[in-house]
């Protein structure tokens, strides 16, 4: 009990900063894995080539990618069991 009445001034700080980058996992980890995000992506990727702002394969290779995400989302929440 001494102990941790010593150590509070340093040891709670890094507590409630080690918090707060948890909470910024998992919000990042939200926005990665949304797949209403990675939808948009998608349409604003076909945008972009409709636009000509960028060439097909560029839209090739990051539909790839965009791609990868979806079914990496689709398999984390299919994992964790959560319901869409």
């Amino acid at each position: 009990m001494l102990l941790q009445l010593l150590t509070a001034p340093i040891s709670l700080p890094v507590f409630g900063f080690r918090f707060i980058l948890e909470r910024l996992l998992e919000v990042a980890e939200r926005e990665l894995t949304d797949e209403d995000r990675i939808r948009d992506d998608l349409l604003l990727l076909q945008l972009r080539l409709d636009e000509n702002e960028i060439t097909e394969e560029e839209y090739l290779a990051e539909e790839a990618q965009i791609m990868a995400r979806f079914r990496a989302a689709r398999a984390m929440r299919q994992r964790t069991g959560e319901a869409r």
